[in-house]
């Protein structure tokens, strides 16, 4: 993996704010969502994967996103993350969320 990868994770409080987050993330900067999972009932999260500069850009702008449609319940930014901690993300449990995902966007 190369050191200018990061991992930005937003978790937030329903499913409205969860898709204008992602939304905005993906229109705002190069990045590619590699996980939406439910945490507890009613709050969600979604990890996006790119260059830092575009992971910290997608954040904000999900963050901001998340504080209009709902409740942002918090955020992360990972810098260079550990090859395993990486790999989490790429299970065959998120595939299906990435086919969802390229779908809306128009990839197939």
């Amino acid at each position: 993996m190369s050191s200018d990868i990061a991992i930005g994770i937003v978790e937030t409080r329903g499913v409205v704010a969860l898709s204008a987050g992602i939304e905005a993330m993906i229109k705002t900067a190069d990045v590619r969502c590699v996980g939406v999972e439910r945490v507890t009932s009613g709050y969600l999260a979604v990890a996006v994967r790119g260059t830092l500069a575009a992971v910290r850009q997608a954040v904000a702008a999900g963050e901001a996103a998340i504080r209009a449609h709902g409740e942002l319940r918090s955020s992360q930014v990972y810098p260079k993350p550990h090859p395993t901690t990486a790999a989490l993300l790429d299970n065959p449990d998120t595939a299906r969320i990435r086919e969802v995902i390229a779908g809306l966007r128009g990839e197939s």
